[in-house]
């Protein structure tokens, strides 16, 4: 990427724990590929606030100027909205990495990563199947990698009825706990209370375990972009 770091505003500014803030892309695009999932936030038509999560991946991740593609549905209220241009958007993936046990439950907490991506729709050009193909391949193999090449493709029905909300971003920042607890200092004084709570971390890990194969997918070789799943 060009540019390394989204420049700090009143949009995208870290409030508390300045000192978890990150807005470089890097760290950024990271978090949001691991995620998978991104929670949308817009208004809509009615002036009402949604929040929709859907499947995410970026149109390439080392470019200077990030693109966001988002899966959707040409029926769905959200793409009914979001295909229209200048929409402006919300993202938002988190991963949860773990639980903070500390003395006192208000000091207990949770380790994770944060992104929060703005920006405002891009509509991909309706004409241009090309275009909405290539969006297709990056969502499915950002989703599964590898898996585009070993599957079928879609039918004109499913291209037809499959649709790509395209967001570019204006800016963005993360915010990432790591670490133990924070302890109030009377509390690591009391001999009583450090002698009887239990506190530390419990790691979280997202992990995948054996692939199941479809009782028609038996006798089917498991191919290396599935076992390299994780």
């Amino acid at each position: 990427m060009e540019s390394t770091a989204f420049d700090k505003s009143e949009l995208n500014k870290v409030g508390r724990h300045q000192e978890r803030a990150h807005y470089d892309k890097t760290t950024i695009v990271s978090i949001v590929r691991e995620a998978k999932i991104a929670h949308v936030a817009f208004v809509d038509a009615d002036g009402l606030p949604q929040c929709i999560p859907m499947i995410a991946a970026f149109e390439d991740p080392e470019s200077q100027d990030l693109i966001l593609y988002l899966h959707s549905h040409p029926s769905s209220r959200v793409y009914k909205l979001l295909s229209q241009p200048n929409v402006r958007v919300v993202a938002t993936s988190t991963i949860l990495d773990g639980y903070v046990l500390a003395l006192s439950s208000f000091g207990s907490s949770m380790n994770y990563r944060s992104a929060v991506l703005h920006g405002y729709t891009l509509p991909l050009d309706p004409n241009n199947d090309a275009e909405k193909n290539a969006a297709f391949i990056r969502i499915t193999d950002s989703t599964i990698p590898g898996r585009w090449d070993h599957a079928r493709e879609p039918t004109p029905t499913e291209f037809k009825g499959t649709a790509i909300i395209r967001v570019a971003i204006d800016t963005a920042s993360a915010k990432i706990r790591i670490g133990g607890p924070v302890e109030n200092k009377q509390d690591l004084l009391d001999d009583h209370l450090t002698s009887t709570v239990w506190t530390g971390v419990v790691p979280v890990k997202h992990i995948t375990t054996a692939p199941e194969p479809s009782e028609y997918s038996h006798s089917v070789p498991l191919p290396d972009h599935v076992r390299q799943l994780k």
